[in-house]
């Protein structure tokens, strides 16, 4: 079977199953949690996953075009379209990065501008929501301006030439770079505001540390993700240094994505408590029930005696 139908195949089944833990998720939330309007915290985790099901919708729509061209190679699927897809493919997944910026600057208000009420309200977050897709299309544009986005006949898509360092560059400076500094800059900050000898109620502290740990977990994520997604700088650094494209290197990029937001979706699980409680909460009403089953089956079993 040809090699890049089977790549083609498995970009699908994965980006299916993220699709499908994005939209389980997203209704348990909305469901099970009720002080939804007033969450912040669970507002942020909301916005992340909606980014991860817009980015796994249009892969997965991107690799059903693959997977056609594969069984038809006299299919092409070029034109504007073509570009406008790959564009907003990029600004979704530039958005699901800038809303981990979101979370660490909502850890940031809550622990060194606690005094700001404001500042960690669910309006201001709102906004700051519209403000990070703005932020998206509009830094993903020159992309789309310079025409970066080609139509790749053997990918049955558009994508940014490997060829094309500058365009690939851009992107990565703009969804990678920028966002993890960000990010990182923040955590340093509330590490050197934590560890300072001050006067906090004991509430504060725990507060504090809560925060801190789960600020931790979403910059460790963070890495995870950019950490899955080295194969395609390996590739960009090898055409760099050789001039020359690995075989199947558009489909390594597209899979190490679709890792990458697989691993996202999953992992948020963990590190959001009020997703956790969700779980907790069915299992709280099953032991329950377990436990008298079994308190009636032992004063039977006494009554017998």
């Amino acid at each position: 079977m040809n090699t890049a139908l089977i790549l083609s195949g498995i970009g699908v089944c994965l980006y299916s199953i993220t699709l499908a833990i994005c939209i389980t998720m997203l209704i348990l939330i909305c469901i099970r949690i009720r002080a939804l309007k007033s969450n912040v915290s669970i507002l942020l985790t909301c916005n992340t996953y909606f980014n991860s099901l817009l980015v796994s919708s249009i892969m997965l729509l991107m690799y059903s075009y693959t997977l056609r061209g594969n069984l038809d190679s006299r299919l092409s699927f070029g034109g504007q379209w073509c570009e406008i897809r790959t564009y907003l493919t990029h600004v979704c997944f530039c958005s699901l990065y800038y809303s981990f910026v979101l979370q660490a600057i909502f850890r940031l208000f809550r622990i060194i501008f606690y005094k700001y009420k404001i500042l960690q309200s669910f309006g201001v977050f709102l906004i700051a929501i519209m403000i990070q897709w703005i932020l998206s299309f509009l830094c993903i544009l020159p992309n789309l301006l310079l025409n970066d986005f080609q139509y790749l006949p053997t990918e049955y898509n558009c994508w940014i030439a490997f060829e094309n360092i500058r365009g690939l560059i851009l992107v990565l400076i703009t969804i990678f770079n920028n966002p993890l500094s960000i990010i990182f800059t923040i955590y340093t900050q509330i590490i050197r505001y934590t560890r300072r000898p001050t006067q906090i109620q004991q509430r504060r502290k725990n507060s504090n540390k809560r925060d801190l740990i789960i600020l931790k977990r979403i910059v460790i994520l963070v890495f995870i993700v950019v950490g899955i997604g080295l194969p395609t700088a390996g590739i960009v650094l090898t055409y760099m240094i050789t001039k020359y494209v690995v075989p199947f290197a558009y489909h390594i990029q597209g899979l190490s994505i679709s890792l990458g937001v697989l691993v996202e979706s999953i992992s948020l699980i963990f590190i959001t408590p009020q997703i956790q409680d969700i779980f907790r909460w069915n299992q709280a009403r099953v032991y329950p029930v377990e436990t008298r089953v079994a308190t009636v089956a032992q004063q039977n079993k006494q009554d017998k005696k």
